[in-house]
């Protein structure tokens, strides 16, 4: 194939594609190929880089993310429910902080996906790598709506995520409705809740749902069903494999949660633009391009990585010039990473 383009084009769009792919783990190759006049193979060749891109290529791929970033085409739950995201090629100047958190898109992605489930009572599916401030993000939006909307909060364990009767039976404990001991008495658990949440609607907010098995995920559809008519809405908190597994289809008990969610946000996490604006913000001024790219590399979108290497920094180069080698010394430390500088030794 001939190279109709520049390279450096070509690369910038094949970037795109794949920091898009990254929040849609349920996408590949064979999902955009569908809505282009390109082959999957041809798709997925010039997404590893092995294929240059002609203008029709370039143009296909540019048509296609366009129109899913925009919720056209491709949206989870066949394109009925609602999808926020990441703009990552927004221009940030400042990056406000809340207490220990700092209102990113990610922050704000994540309240107006609880404020949407509190007001119309529907199901919402937050998806997004560990680290990158789902847990503080809820912690806050409860903060700003204590007196408004009633809201609990249900982080599942080991036991919790794998057992339906431990759940609804630790869940009703949680509102103090007294539990029937032995597992034969979880139906009535279950219905003794659901006739408290008719009663005393609130919004149900349940974290770690990334360890979940199939049937757990079906007692929280059940109860939404029961519930919602009186004012009960859903979020659920997940790693991005469960976006991944929802999307799949392969068990009745995950397709009847998905085909209720009424909205999803697969977010990707701290953007370059907003760790920019975090890291001048701190005080670091003095940060080499190179020395940035693999910072903003290592932190991979997470918060708490970001959170960790500014502490780290502060304490042992405060005021002093950051370098890759510098980088590289923290993502040792902190991490375990191992990574390549373009730095030469002296």
């Amino acid at each position: 194939m001939v190279c109709q383009l520049p390279e450096a084009v070509t690369n910038q769009l094949r970037e795109e594609v794949q920091e898009y792919l990254k929040t849609r783990p349920d996408l590949g190759p064979a999902d955009l190929a569908q809505y282009t006049t390109l082959a999957e193979s041809t798709v997925r060749t010039w997404l590893r880089g092995t294929i240059p891109g002609g203008f029709e290529v370039i143009e296909e791929m540019r048509r296609v993310l366009d129109q899913a970033r925009a919720g056209d085409i491709l949206a989870p739950g066949g394109g009925e429910a609602l999808v926020l995201t990441e703009d990552a090629t927004k221009r940030v100047r400042k990056v406000s902080r809340l207490g220990n958190l700092y209102a990113t898109q990610t922050v704000k992605r994540i309240g107006e996906v609880l404020d949407y489930c509190a007001e119309q009572c529907a199901i919402g599916l937050i998806t997004a790598d560990f680290g990158v401030g789902k847990t503080f993000a809820v912690q806050a939006w409860r903060r700003k709506n204590v007196g408004k909307v009633e809201s609990t909060v249900f982080e599942f364990d080991e036991f919790s995520s794998t057992n339906k009767v431990d759940f609804v039976r630790v869940m009703a404990r949680q509102f103090g409705i007294a539990s029937q001991v032995g597992s034969q008495n979880g139906g009535l658990v279950f219905r003794d809740l659901c006739d408290y949440l008719r009663r005393n609607p609130c919004l149900l907010i349940f974290d770690q749902c990334e360890t979940l098995r199939p049937r757990v995920c079906q007692v929280i559809r059940q109860i939404w069903d029961r519930t919602h008519d009186a004012g009960v809405g859903v979020v659920m908190l997940a790693a991005p494999i469960l976006l991944q597994r929802l999307m799949a289809g392969k068990m009745v008990d995950l397709g009847a949660l998905t085909s209720r969610i009424g909205i999803f946000a697969p977010l990707a996490g701290l953007t370059r633009p907003e760790m920019a604006a975090i890291v001048k913000g701190e005080g670091f001024v003095e940060v080499d391009e190179a020395a940035f790219e693999l910072w903003n590399k290592a932190v991979a979108g997470s918060m708490r990585r970001l959170v960790r290497s500014l502490d780290l920094l502060r304490v042992k180069h405060a005021g002093k010039r950051i370098s890759e080698k510098t980088i590289a010394g923290v993502a040792s430390m902190l991490w375990g990473m191992s990574v390549t500088t373009t730095e030469v030794a002296s």
